[in-house]
């Protein structure tokens, strides 16, 4: 924010385009960004870190540095694969540029794995050979092409035809007026970083009852408020708040995988199990689960860890969300600039999308990768919109009293005009490739996206007006192929059931209240939701003879759909919640500033929000994570009983089945994983808890009524406190439970560790007796 008597030239409109100034007022407010491509420079740094990448993967193949080869090959195949094509494209702006790389070697490593998985024609060391050798033809194109623009652009500078603009080293875009300043903003994310990942290192262990912030020192909360005060003073300077942003909405998964070392919620251990066995069959099993039959991200990640020689998945789940996080901040960015003319606000509505994701914890699984392929498609749709005519901006604009603090983006001048434009054909194609991606590798985002795509086809913001069937049929063709493993799935009692599809998951068999830390770290993201829902709804109240805001508000309303027609496993709201925030917080942060309000006071309310949004997403993303993280030990335990169990045996879960990372191996459903609640439910919990009478009433409840070649079970501290913290058992009991096991001669330890233990039942026989 700046005041208007005060702003520089640089940052006005009528600098940013010369021509405004010959139709508007000299002092028009907001500013306007003024959008920089990519220099050939930076391009060629791009190609370099493809080439620099290529060769560590040649260096680890034809060396014992075998580590070199599984660091490698996952980033060139997800995040560097798309880069080659894309530097033949016309040149763009670097997030662009880096969203469009990211996305595309994503949906080519899908779509490859996805094709030889499915026909069974598993071959992944020559598929990357053939990739590679693609990707060196078109690189060393690119090489060329941008040595010869830099040289050209060289010689023009010297013969003076030419006037350039330094790169501004502070953002990924160059913004007016900032290219003569220090590199403030990237510095301090640096040191924030710094302080981050070093805190996180001297803090390595198994989760704690306080979670993640009880861990940490001050160092890495010094790192936190740096990056806060990065994205504030970034905002209120007119500089790109887009690296402390992306900083933001990754840095606390961040940590977790630095600290923790294993995924953070153990359902990733069931999707590496798909993984593991697609490596293990050659390709899918055409139904066997559904996992097998929407396999396309597991199928993409078996033919990375294949190539790679990655013995353990679990290690590429635990660094998925360190990947995956920035890039929906970075999505919803983009898919932001389509209706927000100042860059700022696009940047805050991405990052507050990202930041108010802890209602649906981002992870190794599908759906995470669905959101950002959603989101693509929504910008790549909406991406033939532009200004109804040439002086739209200025004519929504307004002069600027003397001394009046102005922020920029007042939603008068920050609502970006639009008229329907008509995609073209590349545009088409690929909003068909990424909608084919996204059907193959999650069952309900296609249609989600169709809705929201719907909404603005009937506002005549996305044409031609069948442009969601290039995401629609390829998810029904794919469903209709796949309807064999649907049936469990579609309710047809649920059908227009929306109260109860609405409802959260309930726990059966709980006795004990839930403590308050597991009600604020779900009530606080719904609090900040509802926040961001009333300030979009005020947005929207003060223009809504806008079609645009009609659009936005029915495309945040379309996720409702989900419910209208199943309960999603008792998980329907969180995935409408998912889909509808990005609309809702595009609403938001058009709300406009008030005209008068003081500079400080401005500057200190966005300081308190962010501080705010930033808060409930640590205390969301890592209050629970004694109960959602499996330990190192856990996740060992269960993989020695998969590897070591015969075909049929069973692992006694003395707790919640939810707390187990069980099924992580290709034998996933040759063994069974018999959960407390399968057996009956839970004793009676308190001071006349009889451990030593619960144990064996289990053990023979187990071996009785249960069919299985071999008997094992499993005592992990993680099923103690996912009981406590959820109301089943106190954690006192269980550990009392877990002695009683221990000091019971009939089970044989198989692997220990300080948090877990797998015994085996000696003499099943002899239990029946």
């Amino acid at each position: 924010m700046t005041r208007a008597d005060s702003a520089p030239a640089s940052a006005r409109p009528d600098s940013a385009d010369p021509d405004l100034a010959s139709r508007s007022h000299p002092t028009l407010v907001p500013t306007r960004d003024a959008y920089a491509v990519m220099s050939p420079g930076r391009r060629l740094a791009a190609a370099g870190l493809v080439w620099l990448t290529l060769i560590v993967i040649g260096i680890g193949f034809a060396t014992p540095a075998t580590a070199l080869r599984e660091l490698a090959v996952p980033v060139f195949l997800l995040l560097e694969l798309g880069i080659a094509p894309v530097l033949l494209a016309a040149p763009m702006r670097l997030s662009r540029f880096t969203l469009i790389a990211v996305v595309t070697s994503l949906s080519a490593t899908v779509l490859i794995g996805t094709a030889m998985a499915r026909t069974h024609v598993w071959q992944p060391a020559e598929t990357m050979t053939t990739v590679v050798m693609a990707t060196i033809v078109l690189l060393a194109t690119a090489t060329v092409r941008e040595i010869m623009a830099i040289g050209l652009d060289r010689a023009a500078r010297l013969d003076g035809l030419v006037e350039t603009v330094t790169d501004s080293v502070d953002a990924e875009e160059a913004r007016p007026g900032i290219a003569d300043r220090l590199p403030w903003v990237p510095l301090a994310t640096a040191v924030a970083l710094v302080l981050v990942v070093g805190s996180s290192l001297l803090v390595r262990g198994d989760p704690t009852p306080g979670g993640l912030f009880s861990l940490e020192g001050p160092g890495w909360f010094a790192g936190l408020a740096l990056l806060v005060a990065a994205t504030v003073f970034a905002l209120v300077t007119h500089r790109s708040p887009a690296l402390p942003l992306l900083a933001l909405s990754g840095v606390v998964v961040l940590s977790q995988a630095i600290v923790y070392g294993t995924p953070t919620m153990v359902s990733a251990a069931r999707h590496v199990g798909v993984i593991e066995s697609i490596r293990a069959d050659g390709g899918v099993t055409l139904g066997r689960d559904i996992f097998q039959s929407w396999a396309g991200l597991f199928s993409g990640v078996a033919w990375v860890a294949d190539v790679a020689g990655i013995r353990d998945v679990m290690v590429v789940a635990t660094w998925w969300p360190v990947m995956i996080t920035p890039m929906i901040a970075l999505a919803a960015t983009v898919l932001a600039r389509r209706f927000l003319a100042d860059d700022g606000r696009a940047w805050l509505a991405g990052g507050l999308f990202a930041l108010t994701l802890t209602l649906n914890t981002i992870y190794f699984s599908p759906q995470s990768l669905g959101i950002v392929l959603s989101l693509c498609i929504a910008a790549l749709a909406l991406g033939a919109g532009r200004p109804a005519r040439e002086t739209s901006f200025a004519v929504t604009s307004r002069p600027a009293a003397p001394g009046e603090l102005v922020a920029s983006g007042d939603p008068a001048h920050s609502a970006r005009p639009r008229a329907s434009g008509v995609l073209g054909w590349w545009s088409l194609a690929a909003i068909l490739v990424l909608g084919s991606t996204l059907a193959v590798t999650h069952q309900i985002s296609p249609y989600l996206t169709t809705a929201a795509l719907g909404v603005f086809v009937v506002f005549r913001l996305v044409r031609p007006w069948w442009t969601p069937l290039l995401v629609l049929a390829p998810a029904v063709v794919w469903a209709l192929a796949n309807r064999s493993v649907l049936g469990t799935f579609l309710v047809p009692a649920a059908a227009g059931n929306v109260i109860d599809n609405a409802a959260p998951p309930v726990h059966d068999g709980a006795t004990l209240g839930k403590p308050l830390v597991n009600t604020l770290a779900f009530g606080l993201p719904a609090v900040v939701l509802v926040i961001i829902g009333l300030a979009a709804l005020a947005s929207f109240l003060l223009h809504r003879k806008s079609r645009q805001q009609w659009a936005l508000v029915l495309a945040a309303a379309s996720p409702v759909s989900l419910i209208i027609a199943t309960n999603y496993g008792a998980e329907g709201i969180f995935r409408v919640t998912l889909f509808a925030a990005p609309w809702l917080c595009i609403l938001a942060v058009m709300l406009p500033w008030p005209r008068r309000l003081p500079r400080r006071l401005g500057t200190t309310a966005l300081a308190v929000a962010l501080v705010g949004v930033v808060a409930v997403n640590v205390f969301g993303n890592t209050a629970l994570d004694w109960n959602r993280v499996a330990s190192v030990d856990t996740t060992r335990a269960t993989l020695a009983f998969e590897d070591e169990a015969e075909f049929g045996a069973a692992l006694l879960v003395p707790g919640n089945g939810n707390a187990t990372p069980g099924a992580r191996t290709a034998k996933y459903d040759e063994v069974q994983y018999v959960p407390r609640e399968s057996l009956g439910g839970y004793a009676d919990t308190g001071p006349d808890y009889d451990a030593v009478a619960d144990e064996r009433e289990l053990t023979s409840q187990f071996a009785l009524g249960w069919q299985a070649s071999e008997y094992y079970v499993l005592v992990s501290d993680v099923l103690g406190a996912y009981d406590e913290r959820y109301g089943f058992q106190t954690y006192a009991d269980y550990q009392e439970l877990g002695r009683a096991f221990a000091d019971d001669d009939r089970w044989q330890v198989v692997y220990s560790s300080p948090t877990a233990v797998l015994y085996r039942l000696a003499d099943p026989e002899a239990v029946r007796g």
